[in-house]
């Protein structure tokens, strides 16, 4: 089995139009047939240096997958946070500028595991072409942030939500089967939500930021759909897709209000 990743990102029209930096950020990376990620991360336009921010967060979490590939996903979250500690004491940084979300799908040999710390979406194709999305999303736009553990562990975050008991976390799935939403109350999607996959069942694994949901005249799940409609899988495949959308997406409206982020693998299962 061979595995091929990518990832793009794009500022969104409110930040372009205001002056602001695109806080959206996306990484991926491959090594050989054993291992591959694919990540994103959105930062908090209410924060700080979020921009900043989002780059440590996605850095600092392939970092932490690609050093410790027999950890399950509590225990590469704590050395995420080490290492999130450790660029903030280096770059200056406060604890403002690291509210960013973590997504992320990895491979280790056998195994494929995607997680979203924060909202956002992950989408599966299957190797007959059938589309599942996975979207988790939180009440009055407030997603988790793990750097909401390290800064005084969810208090602040748990009162504004109401609780643990308010429903602030919701999941929504889009399959062949249809369409069903899940509330959960705060308690349940502070420490993420992991999604175990069967590697043989897929062709295609990714994560988006939220900006998949805020493109101008278009529905989430129309967006999704585009976006994973691949032409080719070789070289910059994701990027190619992505501008592809953009300017297609014009026909519809203004294209993303927010800043958009995706990154995708691509399982070969041809070279097995």
């Amino acid at each position: 089995m061979r595995y091929t990743a990518d990832h793009a990102f794009h500022i969104g029209s409110q930040h372009l139009r205001g002056g602001m930096p695109c806080q959206d950020y996306a990484l991926s990376h491959t090594d050989s047939d054993f291992f591959a990620a694919a990540l994103i991360s959105d930062g908090c336009s209410s924060g700080g240096k979020t921009d900043v921010g989002s780059r440590v967060v996605a850095h600092s979490t392939l970092t932490a997958i690609i050093e410790n590939p027999h950890l399950d996903e509590m225990s590469i979250d704590r050395h995420c946070h080490d290492r999130d500690r450790r660029a903030m004491m280096a770059l200056c940084l406060k604890p403002e500028d690291m509210l960013a979300t973590s997504l992320y799908v990895a491979i280790w040999g056998d195994r494929v595991m995607s997680r979203i710390v924060g909202d956002g979406v992950i989408a599966a194709v299957h190797r007959d072409g059938r589309l599942v999305m996975n979207k988790i999303d939180w009440a009055n736009n407030m997603p988790v942030y793990r750097a909401y553990e390290r800064r005084d562990n969810y208090r602040d975050f748990i009162s504004a939500h109401g609780g643990l008991d308010a429903l602030g976390f919701s999941q929504h799935v889009v399959s062949w089967d249809g369409e069903f939403s899940l509330p959960h109350p705060v308690e349940a999607g502070l420490v993420g939500t992991s999604i175990d996959h069967d590697l043989q069942m897929f062709r295609f694994i990714a994560v988006f930021s939220d900006g998949v949901t805020q493109v101008d005249g278009m529905d989430w799940r129309d967006v999704v759909t585009q976006l994973m409609s691949f032409k080719s899988t070789g070289g910059a495949f994701v990027k190619r897709r992505m501008l592809r959308f953009l300017k297609d997406c014009q026909e519809h409206g203004k294209g993303p209000i927010d800043d958009i982020a995706m990154a995708c693998i691509h399982i070969d299962h041809e070279a097995e």
